[in-house]
């Protein structure tokens, strides 16, 4: 089914459709959308249906592209490109497929209905009142598509009903309430200003409404639905997404009228969390538009954990992270509203780092002449560093915290060391393609991709546990696709293996220019020293478990008996080889 979804959606063709591809030679190239940049470095491949960016990394077929575009995840983009050549899903995918779009075409209804409200219905006068008031502009009303609910308790029940939606789906929709007798149904928004929610495809699966005056609560929002998950939303981001990419910077803003007040005057890559605080969801959701985020906040709030609180998610995510600080008692809408877009912006460029403003804040909020307020900005800051990406800045951070707290670098570190971050132990489970192993295993399964008919000379010899963790999973799919013969692996590799790394990998090799083609003798000798390499560090491994041994596990003679063979093996292997590939 993928193969034949990806067959029918050709990457130059969908790419197209985005922005324009130039020729140049045997692929087309533009400047990356991933990126900013000023001379072209992002390539797609008609011929092996891939794409990669010399840039920023970024690679990999039609599906990855689609996901990272449109913010979906892998089963989304499927369903999206399926649609788009009239392809018919599985029947298992098509009842959830029929009620989602059964979904959003409701809620297409509840958007025209509540846009109606404010802009026709007598009792939408009010609203628009408000509005005034706040000085929203019409555009930003179209834009945004802003509505009105109605008064009554059950005015767009009865709407819908008109149209034959049942009230079970709309209460599966969030759009309406079951009565508390148990009898009967009642609509969640009441005479409340309507802020609709729509998906990075422009989509609306929620709404948001606010009271005309200062009653309480302020604002109700739609429940978790089918469509619509608060921790997994952005809200503004259909509009921002391209400014986002462009500027490479996304402003967050804390409630719907920064967003809606920031596109207003033009700055066009704000968007705010749909829930409290941001979740680790939304800064992957996020990342892949940008790598860098700036908070404004109110100054006299900022230093609050409310304030502050999810930002260190974003650390998590490799983002660059800054503050821009506000007058007290101002927000971005008031902000802007009261000294315009330009002295935004202004205090936007002179943002600072994330870490610097937490340990001014923290520094200032505690006695760091007393042990215990130091160790609790310690502590604090620790929490923070540790979700760092970048040794380098991690160590940086940890110098400039011993200079403020004149401590040893010496102490910290052995601190930061017993938290095991996260972070760290994450990033032990790659290996960089470094040194000659890793190159060489590079080499090998590079010039297969190119030409998948050499997997015949190597297939009896050819063992996925030769090479790094990091290459192995491309290693054990190729053989597998030959196996089956899913061929070319060019095409039918990247469609296998859906993380975003290792498509990233192979689109980079398959689109590297230059170098020599592969030939049958740098096939041999590069499985050979593949081979070498594989079975000595195997045998090093069993060495290791027979030194450590504890009386667990295997028997110490079964241990003893492997690591015999293994040297047996590798002594044997040059001579092997060569008769083999000789013959």
């Amino acid at each position: 089914m993928l193969e034949n979804i990806q067959s029918q959606n050709d990457i130059v063709e969908v790419i197209s459709q985005y922005f324009p591809l130039k020729r140049s030679g045997q692929n087309f190239k533009a400047l990356c959308p991933f990126h900013s940049e000023k001379t072209p470095s992002f390539f797609v491949s008609p011929h092996k249906q891939i794409f990669h960016c010399f840039g920023c990394g970024a690679g990999g077929d039609v599906f990855t592209f689609i996901m990272n575009r449109e913010g979906m995840t892998f089963p989304e983009a499927v369903r999206f490109l399926a649609e788009r050549a009239h392809i018919d899903l599985p029947a298992e995918d098509y009842g959830r497929r029929g009620k989602k779009e059964e979904l959003l075409k409701l809620h297409e209804l509840a958007l025209g209905y509540f846009h109606w409200g404010l802009m026709k219905s007598s009792r939408g006068g009010a609203a628009r009142e408000y509005l005034e008031k706040r000085e929203i502009t019409a555009d930003s009303v179209e834009l945004f598509k802003l509505g009105y609910a109605q008064p009554t308790w059950d005015s767009f029940l009865r709407h819908a009903g008109k149209k034959g939606y049942k009230p079970q789906l709309l209460e599966e929709a969030g759009l309406i309430l079951r009565r508390s007798g148990g009898s009967g149904w009642y609509d969640r928004f009441r005479n409340r200003l309507i802020i609709p929610v729509f998906d990075t495809r422009g989509r609306v699966i929620a709404f948001g409404g606010r009271v005309l005056d200062d009653s309480q609560p302020k604002y109700i929002n739609s429940p978790d639905t089918p469509l619509f998950r608060k921790g997994r939303m952005l809200f503004g981001l259909h509009r921002a997404k391209d400014a986002i990419v462009k500027g490479e910077e996304a402003i967050l803003g804390e409630g719907y009228f920064d967003v809606i007040r920031a596109h207003q005057e033009g700055i066009g890559n704000m968007v705010c969390a749909q829930g409290t605080a941001f979740t680790l969801i939304q800064a992957q959701i996020l990342k892949r538009y940008a790598d860098k985020v700036v908070t404004a906040f109110d100054a006299d709030q900022a230093g609050s954990a409310a304030a502050l609180r999810g930002l260190d998610i974003f650390l998590e995510k490799n983002f660059e992270v800054r503050i821009a600080l506000l007058p007290a008692g101002e927000d971005p809408d008031s902000f802007i509203r009261k000294n315009g877009g330009e002295a935004f912006r202004k205090a936007v460029e002179q943002s600072i780092p994330l870490l610097d403003f937490k340990l001014a804040d923290l520094c200032e909020k505690h006695n760091l002449n007393s042990d215990r307020g130091k160790l609790t900005v310690v502590r604090q800051m620790l929490d923070t560093i540790s979700r760092i990406e970048s040794a380098v800045l991690r160590d940086s951070y940890i110098k400039k915290l011993a200079r403020k707290l004149n401590v040893s670098e010496s102490s910290l570190r052995e601190d930061y060391r017993k938290r095991k971050p996260r972070r760290v132990k994450e990033n032990r489970k790659k290996e960089a393609i470094s040194g000659p192993e890793e190159r060489a295993q590079r080499r090998l399964l590079q010039c297969l991709l190119r030409d998948d008919k050499l997997m015949s000379l190597v297939l009896d010899e050819f063992d996925p546990a030769d090479f790094s963790p990091l290459l192995r999973p491309i290693a054990e799919k190729m053989l597998l696709l030959y196996r089956k013969g899913v061929l070319p692996l060019s095409q039918s590799l990247p469609a296998a293996l859906r993380e975003k790394e290792l498509q990233s990998l192979i689109s980079g090799w398959l689109l590297e220019s230059g170098g020599q083609e592969p030939v049958r003798k740098e096939i041999i000798d590069l499985l050979v020293y593949v081979k070498k390499m594989g079975l000595a560090a195997r045998g090093r491994e069993l060495e290791r478990q027979i030194s450590d041994y504890s009386g667990k596990g295997k028997d110490i003679a079964e241990l003893q008996r492997d690591s015999r063979r293994l040297r047996k093996q590798l002594e044997d292997l040059p001579d092997r080889l060569k008769e083999k590939f000789q013959a």
